[in-house]
C-alpha cells in the first residue's frame, strides 16, 4: 500500500462518509485532512495536478486523553472486508516536546480500504496537535469534521477560487504557512526541538517529503544544517524502532536511490547503518538509483514468494522495499549483509528472517540483475557472475 496512488475525490468521499460516523459516535468531531494529503488536494483543486496520495491522512483533536484502547475499538467498528482493519499498526504518536525523550502526543491506527491506506492520527488536544509536523508543509490541516461529506468541502473550497482564498475563508488551517512552502518547493523546519530528539528520524522524514513529493534532489542549506549538525551531535538519540521502520518504508519509494545518497550527504549512514555509506562511497554520486532500476527490471519471484514477503511486512516492508533491499545486499559482503539485516530485523523481524532465508536463491537466480550491474559498473564481473562475485567477497 505505501506507493503513490491517483485517488479519485469520489473515492476519498466515500472513505470519510465510513469514517465520520463512527468517530462522532466516539465524541469526535474535531477532524480534518492532514499530512500530506491536504496539500496534495489542494494542488489537485487548484493547481490541477493529478490527485495523488501515498495514503489518506486524517488528523483527529479528541479533546481529552487518549489510549490505544479507544483506536482499537474505532478500528473494529469500521473493520470490513473492503475496510480491513490492520491491528498491528495501532502505535502512539511520540512527539518531541523540547527534552531528550519523546512523549506520546496520541495514537494512530490505519485500516487498508482497497488499497489505499487510511491512517487516522488522534491527538489528546491542541497543544499535543502542536508537536506534530515537523516541517511548515506537514502542518496543513483541511477541517471536514463538521461537514456533511467531502464533496461539501470541496465545493466551498472550489468556490473561493484559489488556495490564499480557501486560506483567507478559513477553510484551510496554515498556521506555519506550509502551503506557500509547498506551492515554492521551499519547505522550513519547524519543530526543530525534533530534530534535536530524534536526528535521523527527522532527517528521514524531511528527505522523503522533499524528493518523492516536492521533487528536490538536493536539500536546502537552511534544512539541511541544522538537521547535519542535530545528527553530527546526537546520531543515537531518538526512537530506534522507527528510524529503522522509516528506512525500511523509505526502500519502496520511487525515490530511494536519490533518498539514501541525500541521508548520507547528511551524515545519517556515519555511525548508523555505515554499509549503505559506504556503498554510497564506493559506487558514486546516482549509483543507488541506476542499482535500484536494475533491481526493478529483473527477473521476478514467483506470486507466492511475493505474497510472502507482502505478508512479512510488520511496519513498512513490502514486495518493492523487498527487491531494493536486496539489490543493496547483493552488492556487500557477507559480512555487511548480516550486520544490515539484523538492524532490519529491529522493525521488521520476520521480513528480514525472510529476506535472510531467500537471499542465496537471489544470487544463483538474478543473473540478470548482475549483468546490469556490471554494465553500469556497479559490481565487477567474474566469469559472467557479477553476483557470485560480489557474494563470496570479504
Amino acid at each position: 500500500m505505501h506507493d503513490m496512488k491517483e485517488i479519485a475525490i469520489g473515492r476519498l468521499a466515500a472513505i470519510l462518509a465510513r469514517v465520520l460516523p463512527v468517530l462522532r459516535n466516539a465524541g469526535l468531531t474535531d477532524v480534518a485532512i492532514g499530512g500530506s494529503s491536504a496539500p496534495a488536494l489542494l494542488d489537485h483543486l487548484f493547481a490541477g495536478r493529478a490527485l495523488q496520495m501515498r495514503d489518506f491522512d486524517l488528523i483527529v483533536v479528541a479533546g481529552r486523553p487518549v489510549e490505544a484502547e479507544l483506536l482499537r475499538r474505532i478500528g473494529k467498528a469500521l473493520d470490513a472486508p473492503d475496510f480491513r482493519f490492520l491491528p498491528r499498526y495501532v502505535y502512539p504518536r511520540r512527539r518531541a516536546r523540547g527534552g531528550p525523550e519523546l512523549w506520546t502526543a496520541g495514537w494512530g491506527a490505519i485500516w487498508d480500504a482497497l488499497g489505499v491506506e487510511v491512517d487516522v492520527s488522534v491527538f489528546h488536544d491542541e497543544a499535543a496537535l502542536e508537536l506534530n509536523g515537523l516541517m511548515n508543509v506537514d502542518r496543513i490541516r483541511i477541517p471536514v469534521g463538521e461537514a456533511p461529506g467531502l464533496v461539501d468541502v470541496v465545493a466551498g473550497l472550489l468556490h473561493c477560487g484559489s488556495g490564499a482564498a480557501a486560506l483567507a475563508a478559513g477553510l484551510v488551517v496554515d498556521r506555519s504557512d506550509g502551503y506557500a512552502g509547498w506551492t515554492n518547493a521551499a519547505p522550513s523546519l519547524v519543530a526543530t526541538h525534533a530534530v534535536l530528539a530524534s536526528p535521523i528520524e527527522c532527517a528521514i522524514r524531511v528527505v522523503r517529503t522533499c524528493a518523492a513529493k516536492l521533487g528536490l534532489e538536493h536539500l536546502d542549506e537552511r534544512l539541511a544544517s541544522p538537521l547535519r549538525a542535530a545528527i553530527r551531535d546526537g546520531h543515537q538519540r531518538g526512537d530506534r524502532f522507527l528510524r529503522v521502520r522509516n528506512v525500511v518504508k523509505l526502500l519502496h519509494d520511487a525515490q530511494a536511490g536519490v533518498e539514501l545518497e541525500m541521508l548520507h550527504e547528511l551524515g545519517a549512514f556515519d555511525r548508523w547503518l555505515p554499509e549503505i555509506g559506504d556503498l554510497v562511497d564506493r559506487l558514486g554520486p546516482g549509483s543507488l538509483s541506476r542499482l535500484f532500476a536494475e533491481a526493478d527490471r529483473a527477473e521476478r519471484w514467483t506470486p507466492a514468494d511475493d505474497a510472502a514477503f507482502a505478508e512479512a511486512g510488520e511496519q513498512g516492508g513490502d514486495v518493492a522495499s523487498r527487491l531494493h533491499l536486496e539489490a543493496l545486499l547483493l552488492t556487500m559482503t557477507p559480512a555487511a549483509r548480516e550486520s544490515l539485516l539484523d538492524e532490519v530485523a529491529v522493525a521488521e523481524p520476520t521480513f528480514a528472517a525472510l529476506m535472510r532465508a531467500k537471499l542465496p536463491v537471489a544470487m544463483a537466480r538474478f543473473t540478470g540483475l548482475g549483468r546490469g550491474l556490471q554494465r553500469n559498473r556497479l559490481i565487477p564481473g567474474k566469469d559472467g557472475n557479477g553476483l557470485a562475485d560480489v557474494s563470496s567477497r570479504e
